[in-house]
């Protein structure tokens, strides 16, 4: 069996990160949800996907469930699962609230339990960058991806900036025109700094690194979109986020 958690006491202060910001991070998916952005997820997903009357869908790191909510709400199957208890409390919440059916599972490690050839479609949002060994993972998704089904997820290089000189200085710009502008500054956002030190994809240039590895795991016809952002962000994530910009990856099985 393949070691997920190598670090485990990082695994734990991830965990303990994400259980902390669950009910502030719910509020902000539940804003998401009920603004003019939503519909822009919402097509920019099912317009990659394949095409289906009703696709069976797994939502892998679904935090407080947004793409989850918002796929089940277009009449599809959807799984969500989470590594983060009160992440998928808070989600089992959000989805009773939209009144939408989905399957949570809770995970104990990266390992997924459903068995080779299951969903048509595998999403995932700001969740790849976060993994101790993102090569097994993305293998596992692979795994249970149906033959001719599609994994879409999106990310950026979110902590770069703390390996590259140059990403540093677009970083620290980009801190000075948020508070100039009145913008939004996490004030836990240290501790994630500290941990994404440590962490493999923080010091590797993506999506460069995400096409390589996708490849030699046997996906065809990768596609990144390093512009998604632009559809899918709102004006205040565009500057709060400018200096890491989010891309989209879409692999087929």
């Amino acid at each position: 069996m393949v070691d997920f958690l190598k670090d485990q006491r990082l695994e734990t202060e991830m965990n303990q990160y994400w259980t902390e910001r669950s009910k502030s991070y719910s509020e902000q998916n539940r804003a998401q949800i009920e603004n003019e952005k939503r519909c822009e997820w919402e097509n920019m997903i099912l317009k990659y996907a394949p095409q289906k009357e009703r696709l069976n869908i797994l939502d892998v790191g679904t935090g407080p469930g947004f793409f989850a909510i918002i796929l089940a709400q277009k009449g599809h199957q959807v799984t969500a699962v989470d590594l983060t208890r009160d992440m998928l409390e808070q989600a089992k919440e959000n989805a009773n609230y939209y009144k939408v059916k989905i399957e949570f599972k809770l995970l104990k490690n990266q390992l997924l339990p459903f068995p080779d050839n299951t969903f048509d479609l595998v999403v995932s949002r700001d969740v790849t960058w976060m993994l101790q060994d993102a090569e097994e993972v993305l293998k596992e998704w692979y795994r249970v991806t149906k033959k001719g089904g599609k994994v879409l997820y999106f990310d950026a290089n979110w902590y770069y900036y703390l390996f590259n000189e140059d990403e540093k200085k677009k970083h620290l710009e980009n801190q000075k025109m948020v508070q100039e502008k009145g913008g939004f500054i996490y004030n836990k956002s240290k501790i994630m700094e500290n941990l994404a030190k440590v962490l493999p994809l923080s010091q590797k240039f993506r999506p460069d690194w995400d096409k390589e590895i996708l490849t030699k795991i046997g996906f065809t016809a990768i596609n990144i979109i390093p512009d998604i952002w632009q559809q899918v962000w709102s004006n205040e994530e565009k500057l709060n986020y400018a200096s890491t910009p989010m891309f989209l990856i879409k692999a087929i099985k």
